[in-house]
């Protein structure tokens, strides 16, 4: 197995991954999320052997804490303090630059010492340099003429202060990609009360549809207004505490309803105003739209996905994009998450009554 070398400008490689976050809503949450543990397992899994004494990590620690990400459990940690006093500092930088700027470029100078040290000691097979600054394209080049393989490992690759010289001599490792998502928290299981109230809940919103719409209510319209899992979830626990009825209507259509409505303890199923489920049907289509897209999902996309999922032509689905953004079922930004509200329903209904979405 080849042996790797890793070493980090830990500043620079910290702010430029807090700049990436804070910037592009990055991967990695309102501030950097590091995990050098995963940084590792990644490095062993796809370049070779890493050990601690081989990882190396220089920065000025009075203001880092070595401890951020588990760094100090999988690498050697070098404290990189000015030499210079202040008087000497300002009489070489000048007044406005002081200990944190020496201490940056002192930091360099160490990093690159301790990659000499290490080729002369105990020489890698791989070495990953951790720093985006222009002056390490030669050190990346000097090893790379010795015959060790390089890589640099990015912060963000595509940051302006990225040299374009590594961008286009070396192979970069984006730290992301080494990054996993942590597992979500467990939810707690709801309490008696919890389920209580949302199958009241639910039963409301059916008295409410059926109050609104004087017809037979399609469960496809309930999983809109509430999200398929989430409607799923309360009619189950609704018709568990007796509070309504699933059926077909005539022609087939799964509709629900309130038990109180029942007559001589019979359901009564009847059909749905057919423009109301025309409408439950789109709604349902854009959810699964959702569902299926990619978490950049952008119109075009979505134009697409109504376009086959809905037979429309492309000015039909074009039509109804824009309809649907209109009303704030889909967001620009975040269209993976649809919004149904009752008003949008009403809205859709009123263009279903006239001839339907195949006319948008």
């Amino acid at each position: 197995m080849s042996r790797v070398a890793l070493f980090l400008d830990f500043e620079n490689f910290y702010q430029t991954l807090k700049r990436r976050t804070v910037g592009r809503h990055g991967p990695f949450g309102a501030s950097p999320r590091l995990n050098f543990e995963q940084l590792v397992d990644y490095i062993e899994e796809n370049y070779g052997q890493l050990a601690r004494e081989d990882f190396i990590a220089v920065a000025n620690f009075t203001h880092y804490n070595p401890q951020i990400g588990g760094l100090n459990r999988v690498a050697t940690v070098i404290d990189a303090q000015s030499f210079l006093s202040r008087g000497a500092r300002q009489q070489q930088f000048g007044r406005h630059k002081g200990k944190k700027f020496v201490i940056r470029n002192y930091a360099d100078m160490r990093l690159a010492f301790e990659v000499g040290r290490h080729v002369a000691t105990r020489p890698a097979d791989i070495y990953i340099l951790g720093s985006g600054d222009h002056a390490f394209t030669a050190i990346g080049r000097t090893l790379r003429n010795m015959g060790f393989d390089v890589v640099f490992l990015a912060a963000d690759p595509d940051s302006p202060s990225l040299s374009l010289q590594i961008q286009t001599e070396f192979d970069l490792l984006d730290f992301a990609v080494t990054q996993q998502e942590p597992e979500p928290e467990p939810e707690a299981p709801p309490t008696p009360q919890e389920e209580a109230d949302q199958a009241e809940a639910l039963a409301a919103l059916v008295g409410n549809l059926r109050r609104e719409f004087s017809t037979a209510i399609p469960v496809a319209l309930v999983e809109a207004l509430l999200g398929p899992e989430k409607a799923a979830e309360a009619i189950r626990r609704a018709q568990g505490a007796g509070k309504v009825d699933l059926w077909e209507s005539p022609s087939g259509i799964p509709c629900i309803s309130l038990q109180s409505e029942r007559l001589y303890g019979k359901i009564q199923p009847m059909e749905s105003r057919p423009a109301l489920v025309e409408t439950a049907r789109l709604l349902a289509a854009v959810h699964h739209i959702a569902r299926e897209a990619p978490p950049r999902a952008d119109r075009p996309y979505w134009r697409r996905a109504l376009r086959a999922r809905l037979g429309l032509s492309n000015r039909q689905a074009k039509g109804l994009l824009q309809r649907l953004v209109a009303l704030g079922v889909l967001t620009d930004g975040h269209m993976t998450q649809p919004r149904v509200t009752l008003d949008a329903v009403r809205a859709l209904l009123a263009v279903a009554d006239e001839g339907g979405h195949g006319g948008a």
